[in-house]
Formats: structure tokens, C-alpha cells, sequence
């Protein structure tokens, strides 16, 4: 009950600065207050250095304050409405306001370095660092998510449709009960009646608020924030008269709000003409991804090329290792105009060729309807109205990673918006841990508190300093959650790789790839998603830890880690990937070489596989921000040396050792490019976080 704010003051400035004193709920109804009183506490706040006021904080519960549909058609409710309305649920894994550059007219360069790019020559360095980049990565992410999700669907349906139905039995029961919180969002957006009640519910708690304060700040989560947002708009803003701020928390009132606008005829004809053309267009050019000559011919052209690179010095200048070098360039050399593209086109029916054509022209009819809703005269649907007392100071605060709280449209008014609040860098769990008491969300409304009862009061609370340390730290839990989740990704695509590609280079298609690979798949996925997710969370409880610690002054500012510039990781990130490709494509070779010659006495094969594995770790590292350390590298590189170190490979008398030592060429290569590597982190300098524009401030 509003407990998790004023706890870090308490943990601050000691016990004694906040006593809490807290009142049950009251249910019983008189004709001032129709829903009884709510539970609320009187909290006195007392510095040490004598400044003192009291604030009143009240929780408005409102869940069990609407009608609920009879269990038997609860869950029939919720499933027709999720199917009428899946376009628009879909757009949870739409844009998020990362991308609020690429989507929405922005007219600086520096926030579009892509068409910067375009003018100085198609710059792929300069490309590879913009946002732009980053953003077609993020779709991609999500769209392999959703590939892995439905191809995990789809391959357990298959494989084990008991499990199957005992699954969709569970799903059915708990959308039967009290827990189904989609029921809630039905409640929300869709009926009228329902909503109206619960609206008076709030407006009363809001009354018996300003009966009490001089001035109200609303602090709504999820769905609340919705609710908030129509109880200020009600007639033309009325109930904003006493309130102070509106802060809303992983607000969903951006889903619920497109939810509603489904409810026009217009925008529901348009919501579903989108995904059937998409439909359509997938349909249609399903052909063209289930034969793909050139990627096949490339991938047996690099396997070529890499055995090369492990056999022996000496076989190379054979007639055989010549024959073999002219075959590998014969593969990658086009024989026909066909060979140009990444599929074949010329056998394709008929019919998919009017699907294509559908799905563009039903795109071409929708962006007119499309850009009418998005163009910014529009944009301002959710703008509160002005009251008596002026603008209303309204705050949105969310991770970037929250599925409710991330999304991009519709716009809401300019300022609203707030930087992105750390949490864990997960999808659900960000959106159940904003008052966690480990949360940097909490002191920093802890801190608006300060600043409300300054100004309040006019003693003095410390806000300023408060504030600027918990901006600090925030900064830096942003970039540690954002190099984290780049990470993430990194090593979720390299495994996807690994997977993928024996797959893709024995003739399968893209999806059929994916679809008959979602075990390791998903597996790999769970346990990357864990793994991550648990040390997020540790690292969260350490920066919060380490902010306690100095809004206690107890200790000097320290920083907390070091992330290296976007500037400084291309080149070693491209030379440890490329070392861990030849790397662990040589221990690939020299284990089939074992195998059919047994008599060469090849020694440890399988070391080059370890060092392709930390070198590609060490990349999607390096990548994400992280500095590693250079002997970590160095000790890959030495791992890769051992077979033609080590082994004894039989030769003529007069063959110097090193001609004949097997993968001599791709080992002598992963070390010049971790060289590079470690030459490229040598000289890169890591910023330190949390940056502060006067360490010393706030120590006395």
C-alpha cells in the first residue's frame, strides 16, 4: 500500500524518519462516502536536520469492484474476444519507443544515420552503429521469437497431442477463474456499463482523497492506468481539480486504448486486412524459400574452404588440394542468370503469383486508411484535457523490455513519456517488479516525493541530491540492461545458427528448418532466458544496493561498470567471429580426418571446437559492450594451435614438420585475428558508469 516509496527514506535517513501509521479499510457505506473508506496509512516524514510534513497514502483496489461473467462463459468470452481482436494483440510485439526514430517524422540526421549513410556512399561501418540497424535487429528478434514459439506449437501438437490437450484443458480452467486478468482488460475496453461503475468506484476514492490533501498525485500500474487516464478525462478533465500529478506505471493504456479504437468499424476492417495481406504475401513467396540454390552452394563453398584450411600445408600444393581449390570456386561461380538470386522463380504457379499481387494491392488500399489514423493531428486522442488549474503534470514510466508498458503507438503527448526505467530486461517479469523493494522505480518516486513536500513546505528535503544519484545510477542500469539483453541476443543467434545451418545446407527450407529444430531450439532459449533473467536481477540488487549505500552516505560514488564505446567494438567483435568460425570449423575437419586416416596421430582435434565457442562468446560480448578480458582470447587462440603443435602426421624426409602439420593454415589465422582483436581492445577506452558531473557533491 504505497509502503515500497517511502521505504528507501527510511533506509536513508534512518528508522526515525518515517512513521508509518496505518488504518484498515472500512467497507461500511454512509452518504458522504457510497464505498465506505479506503485503507490508507498517515505517513510523517522527519529529517534528521528537523524538516518535517505528513503525507496520506491510500490504495484504491478496484479488481473485485466489476461484474464477472458466469465461470462457464468466462472463458468463451475471453477466447472470442482475443480472436476478434488479434490484430491488435498482435501489436505487442510490434515497434516499442526505441524505434520511435525509424517510425515517426524525425527530421535530425543524427537520429537517422542511415539515410546520412545512404548520401556518403552506403556506409556499411556508420550503418552497422545507427539505430536504424539496431531496430531491423529487434524485429528480427521478435519475428524469431514468434517463428520459435509457433514452430514449438505446432512440433508439440504433432509429437504429443495429449500433453497437447491436457495443456489447452489447464488454459481453459484458468481462464474460468478469478485469475484471468485478460477478463479484466475485456472489462476495460469493451464494456461500457462495467467501466462507468468502476469509474464512480475511483472517483469517489479520489474525492475522499482531496477531502483530506491539499493535493492528490495518482501513481496507476497496468491496467490503473487506463482507468486513470478516462477518470481524468471525464467530463472534460473535472476530477483533475485536486490532483497534482498522474504517474502512470507500466500503464496499459496504450493496448486497452487500441483495443477500443477496435471497436469502429473502420479501424477493425483495416486491423485485419493488414495480417491478411501479410497472409497473402507469405503464402505466395513460400516457394521461393524452400529451395535456396545460392545459400546452399555458399555454405558447401565454405565448407570446401575450410577443409582446405585444415589439411596440411603440403596437400595444398598437391594436384589433389589444387583440384579441390578449383572446385570450391567453381561452386561459388554463377552459371546462369538464375544463380544471381537467392531463389528460383520460374517455378512458381500461377495462383501464388495473384497472391502476391493481392496482399500488395490490399497494402496499397490500407495506407491511405493507415496514414489518416497515424498522421499527428491524430496522434493527440489520448491528450488530457485542460482543467481549471492548467496542464496536469502526467508521467509515463516503463522498461524497455515490458510486453504492456514498451509499445510505440499511439503517441502519446510530447514530455509524457519518461526514459526507460530499468528493471530485468524480460518481457513479463518487468511488468510485476516496479515496486519490487530492490526497485530503482521506487526510490526514484521517493525522490519526487522529496521534491513534492520541498516545495510543499519549503524546508528542505534533500530532492535535488536524491534525484540526482538515483538519475545516476539509472543511467547505468540502463546501459548494463541494454549491453545485457544485446548479449542475450547475440548468443541466442549464434546457437540458432548452429542449429539452423546443417539444416539449411542439406537442402531444407527456412521454416521447415525451424520447425523440425524447435526442440533445441527452445530449449536453448529457456535456459539462455534463465540464466539471463537471474543474473539481471542480481545485478539489479547490486546497483540499488550500491545506490542505498551512498543516498546513506556511507561511501563515495563508485563505478559500478565499464561499458566501451559503439565506436571501439566492430572490429574486435568481426575478428573474434570470423576467428571462432575458422576455429571451429577446423576442429570440425580435423575430427572427420581422424576418423578416415587413422594412421596420422592427431592430437587433441577437438580443442579448436572450445576455442571457437569462448572466441564466439568473447564476441557477442564485445558486441554488447562488455569489455573482456585479452588473455581470454589468447587462451582460445592457444587452444586452436595444440593439434598442429602436437601432432605426428607421417611425411617424406625431406617435408619440412610444420608443411605437414595438419590444420596449420586455419590455426595460423584465428591467430592473427585474435591479434587484431586484442590490438583493437588494448587501445579501446571503456566509459565508467554511473558518470557524475561532481563526485564530491553531497558528501558532507
Amino acid at each position: 500500500m504505497g509502503k515500497a516509496i517511502v521505504d528507501p527514506i527510511a533506509d536513508a535517513f534512518g528508522s526515525l524518519a518515517v512513521d508509518w501509521q496505518e488504518v484498515d479499510e472500512c467497507p461500511e457505506a454512509t452518504a458522504d462516502n457510497p464505498y465506505g473508506e479506503p485503507a490508507y496509512a498517515t505517513v510523517r516524514i522527519r529529517l534528521p536536520h528537523e524538516s518535517s510534513a505528513e503525507v496520506t497514502i491510500a490504495e484504491v483496489v478496484w479488481s473485485d469492484r466489476f461484474k464477472r461473467p458466469p465461470c462457464w462463459m468466462r472463458w468463451l468470452l475471453t477466447l472470442g474476444y482475443l480472436i476478434r481482436s488479434l490484430p491488435a494483440v498482435l501489436m505487442l510485439i510490434g515497434p516499442d519507443r526505441r524505434d520511435h526514430a525509424f517510425w515517426l517524422d524525425d527530421p535530425s540526421p543524427k537520429k537517422r544515420p542511415f539515410l546520412s549513410a545512404l548520401c556518403s556512399g552506403l556506409n556499411l561501418w556508420r550503418y552497422l552503429a545507427s539505430p536504424d540497424f539496431r531496430h531491423f535487429m529487434r524485429v528480427g528478434w521478435r519475428l524469431l521469437t514468434l517463428a520459435l514459439l509457433l514452430s514449438a506449437l505446432v512440433g508439440l501438437g504433432a509429437e504429443y497431442p495429449w500433453l497437447s490437450v491436457g495443456i489447452s484443458l489447464i488454459v481453459f480452467v484458468l481462464l474460468a477463474t478469478r485469475i484471468n486478468v485478460a477478463d479484466h482488460v475485456i472489462t476495460a475496453a469493451a464494456r461500457d456499463v462495467e467501466r462507468n461503475r468502476l469509474l464512480d468506484y475511483l472517483e469517489s476514492r479520489l474525492r475522499w482523497l482531496e477531502q483530506r490533501c491539499e493535493s492528490v498525485v495518482i501513481i496507476a500500474h497496468s491496467q490503473g492506468g487506463y482507468l486513470a487516464h478516462q477518470l481524468l478525462t471525464r467530463d472534460g478533465g473535472r476530477n483533475q481539480e485536486g490532483v497534482r500529478r498522474f504517474v502512470g506505471v507500466g500503464s496499459g493504456l496504450k493496448p486497452i486504448s487500441i483495443l477500443g479504437q477496435t471497436r469502429r468499424p473502420a479501424v477493425m476492417v483495416v486491423s485485419w486486412l493488414l495480417p491478411a495481406a501479410s497472409l497473402c504475401l507469405t503464402w505466395g513467396i513460400l516457394p521461393l524459400t524452400s529451395d535456396a540454390p545460392m545459400m546452399s552452394r555458399i555454405m558447401k563453398a565454405l565448407a570446401g574452404a575450410t577443409m582446405l584450411m585444415a589439411m596440411p600445408v603440403a596437400a595444398l600444393a598437391s594436384e589433389r588440394g589444387t583440384m579441390q581449390f578449383n572446385g570450391v570456386v567453381d561452386s561459388l561461380r554463377p552459371h546462369s542468370v538464375d544463380d544471381f538470386l537467392p531463389f528460383d522463380v520460374t517455378g512458381m504457379e500461377g495462383w501464388r503469383w495473384a497472391l502476391i499481387g493481392a496482399g500488395v494491392l490490399i497494402l496499397l488500399c490500407c495506407v491511405p486508411a493507415v496514414r489518416r489514423i497515424t498522421k499527428p493531428a491524430e496522434r493527440s486522442f489520448l491528450e488530457l484535457p485542460q482543467g481549471s488549474r492548467g496542464k496536469l503534470d502526467w508521467q509515463e514510466h516503463s522498461s524497455q523490455h515490458d510486453v504492456v508498458g514498451r509499445m510505440l503507438l499511439p503517441v502519446l503527448p510530447e514530455g509524457v513519456e519518461q526514459e526507460a526505467t530499468p528493471v530485468l530486461g524480460h518481457p513479463l517479469r518487468d511488468h510485476t517488479l516496479y515496486f519490487a523493494p530492490d526497485s530503482i522505480l521506487v526510490r526514484h518516486l521517493a525522490g519526487d516525493l522529496l521534491a513534492d513536500l520541498q516545495e510543499a513546505t519549503r524546508q528542505n528535503f534533500r530532492a535535488e541530491e536524491w534525484q540526482e544519484k538515483v538519475a545516476c545510477y539509472s543511467q547505468a542500469l540502463r546501459k548494463q540492461h541494454d549491453r545485457r539483453r544485446m548479449f542475450h541476443g547475440l548468443l541466442t543467434l549464434a546457437v540458432t545458427f548452429v542449429v539452423l545451418i546443417p539444416r539449411l545446407a542439406l537442402g531444407a527450407s527456412l521454416p521447415g528448418a525451424v520447425l523440425h529444430a524447435w526442440l533445441p531450439l527452445g530449449v536453448a532459449a529457456i535456459i539462455l532466458s534463465y540464466l539471463f533473467t537471474r543474473r539481471g536481477h542480481k545485478s539489479l540488487r547490486e546497483a540499488v544496493a550500491a545506490l542505498d549505500t551512498e543516498l546513506r552516505g556511507e561511501s563515495s560514488h563508485k563505478p559500478l561498470l565499464a561499458v566501451l564505446p559503439p565506436d571501439r567494438r566492430l572490429v574486435t567483435a568481426v575478428a573474434l567471429t570470423l576467428g571462432s568460425f575458422l576455429a571451429a570449423t577446423g576442429a570440425l575437419w580435423l575430427t572427420y580426418i581422424q576418423q578416415f586416416l587413422p594412421q596420422w596421430q592427431l592430437s587433441h582435434p577437438g580443442a579448436g571446437l572450445i576455442g571457437g565457442v569462448v572466441l564466439v562468446v568473447l564476441a557477442a560480448a564485445t558486441a554488447s559492450g562488455y569489455r573482456v578480458k585479452r588473455r581470454w582470447a589468447l587462451g582460445a587462440a592457444v587452444l586452436t594451435l595444440l593439434p598442429p603443435i602436437t601432432s605426428r602426421v607421417p611425411h617424406s624426409p625431406g617435408l619440412p614438420t610444420w608443411a605437414a602439420a595438419p590444420g596449420l593454415a586455419s590455426s595460423a589465422t584465428v591467430v592473427l585475428l585474435v591479434s587484431v582483436a586484442v590490438i583493437a581492445l588494448t587501445r579501446a577506452v571503456p566509459v565508467a558508469l554511473p558518470a557524475r558531473r561532481n563526485d564530491d557533491m553531497g558528501r558532507g
